[in-house]
């Protein structure tokens, strides 16, 4: 009798542990698809930086320009000046 008992155990224990292997694998089918879904996330946001920063590369650029003109458009008066003396 006691052999059934140790074996009816071993079942039970077996199915647990079957149990919690299938509970494991379902946890794990869910953190893969979470990082699925945050290195897309990453991915998106990398592009959103790269695009911010191809436009602040282009508004400094024009900014630059901009001063450029003005500098040079601040000095052509003091040249007609001095052309006029």
């Amino acid at each position: 009798m006691s052999l059934w008992h140790d074996l009816e155990n071993l079942q039970k224990k077996k199915a647990e542990l079957e149990e919690q292997i299938f509970s494991l694998e379902e946890r794990s089918k869910i953190l893969e698809q979470k990082l699925r879904n945050q290195e897309e996330r990453m991915n998106t946001l990398e592009e959103q930086l790269k695009t911010e920063h191809d436009a602040m590369a282009r508004l400094e650029s024009t900014v630059l320009e901009m001063e450029k003109k003005l500098k040079q458009s601040e000095k052509e008066p003091e040249i007609a000046i001095a052309a006029t003396k």
